[in-house]
């Protein structure tokens, strides 16, 4: 088999914080296979971060439906509801009212591959664009299938019906493999282990070497403001580092935003700085572009991410491939990635003693800093590239199992 010119890329709520990745594996697709891609998204982010690519992407968004559109779709619903009628499942599932709203979407999914020329779907998501897929399958044929970045239980009902006519399923650790084996084991002949990568040339280490003794020591952390994230652990282990050391000169820079725009748990993150004291040292940064993290990353001293659980972990490829010393936490799948004192430190999550201790141990000691950087660079361009998990994609499209 060959694989097909042009797919359909689905993207819930794009652009969103944490998009940029999927844009690298596009670009390698197509770079070095030839199969072009169009995204296509659910709705529009209710709060866009418009990365410097987003406009190259030219993506489609489902929902809202035109009202031109909608009524097109009218005759789409009434030749394709005797189809779905006869599924048991589906008939469950429409039971639900806002699930008509997801069969519209497929209806309208459908229509935009056949105008595009796009020939499968390719999902990265198992919440209510995987269902709308399987929807969209069931009317139309399209061949899809999906990717598994996090617990199955963060991604709702229905699984074993999204799942149960996909072509291929990636997921991107042998954790959350293991985790899907135990739920839906007859699942698992449609499922490879796939990480997700980095674009390595992008993300690279600074033209001038890092500095031996930078004042202040500067650390960045970026992930979406989310209690999992476990920023407050790392405000702790700040408050720790200062009370040990009052006249130590460093500084943590946070980029990143909450689900609410700011509106929510920034606002808890922005309390419990200034309770702490530490309006001067830790500042959160908001959403902020592909391009200002690269910015970032090139010019910090260390990185630092205290999740308290990371399916993998796309920040952490980043930062290694920027050839920083990176701590994590040792939750979900970022042992697949850190080995720790090898690639860089590991501590407990929700443990600011401990995560205090590996920050200072890397302040204190330069040679460490430029021996994990080192190594953690030569982790991401042998096993994390983004044109790994675009070769992946492209020989499962063409049906090569091996």
């Amino acid at each position: 088999m060959t694989a097909p010119r042009k797919i359909a890329v689905l993207i819930p709520e794009f652009p969103g914080q944490t998009h940029s990745f999927f844009w690298r594996e596009i670009e390698a697709l197509d770079a070095f296979h030839g199969i072009g891609a169009q995204i296509v998204s659910t709705r529009l982010a209710p709060k866009p971060v418009w990365h410097d690519w987003v406009e190259q992407a030219g993506a489609i968004q489902l929902y809202p439906v035109p009202k031109a559109e909608l009524a097109r779709l009218l005759p789409d619903l009434a030749r394709a509801l005797p189809r779905l009628a006869a599924d048991p499942d589906i008939r469950r599932i429409l039971r639900q009212p806002k699930a008509w709203a997801f069969v519209l979407m497929a209806l309208r999914l459908a229509r935009i591959c056949r105008a595009r020329g796009l020939s499968h779907l390719h999902v990265h998501s198992c919440a209510n664009f995987a269902l709308i897929a399987a929807l969209c399958h069931r009317i139309s044929g399209i061949p899809y299938s999906l990717v598994l970045h996090g617990p199955l239980s963060d991604y709702g009902p229905d699984q074993p019906f999204k799942w149960k006519d996909a072509a291929f399923v990636f997921v991107i650790t042998e954790t959350l493999r293991a985790e899907v084996a135990q739920v839906m084991p007859a699942m698992m002949d449609k499922v490879r282990v796939v990480p997700m990568g980095v674009n390595t040339d992008q993300f690279s280490p600074p033209a001038v070497p890092r500095p031996d003794s930078p004042d202040p020591f500067t650390w960045f952390c970026c992930a979406r403001l989310n209690r999992v994230k476990g920023h407050d652990t790392l405000v702790e282990a700040a408050s720790l580092l200062r009370a040990r050391h009052p006249g130590r000169s460093f500084r943590i820079r946070i980029a990143g935003e909450d689900e609410q725009g700011g509106s929510g748990y920034h606002r808890d993150l922005d309390a419990m700085i200034a309770a702490a004291g530490l309006g001067d040292t830790v500042e959160l940064l908001g959403s902020v572009t592909q391009e200002a993290v690269r910015s970032e990353l090139q010019s910090a001293d260390g990185f630092v991410l205290a999740s308290r659980h990371e399916p993998l972990g796309v920040a952490y490829m980043e930062a290694m491939a920027c050839e920083l010393p990176v701590i994590g936490t040792d939750a979900g799948g970022v042992r697949e990635l850190i080995a720790g004192d090898r690639d860089g430190l590991l501590v407990p999550p929700e443990n600011p003693q401990a995560l205090a201790d590996a920050m200072e141990r890397l302040m204190d000691d330069p040679t460490l800093r430029r021996t994990l950087g080192k190594a953690a660079r030569q982790r991401i361009v042998a096993d994390f590239s983004a044109r790994r998990s675009a070769d992946a994609l492209a020989a499962a499209l063409a049906g090569d199992r091996a």
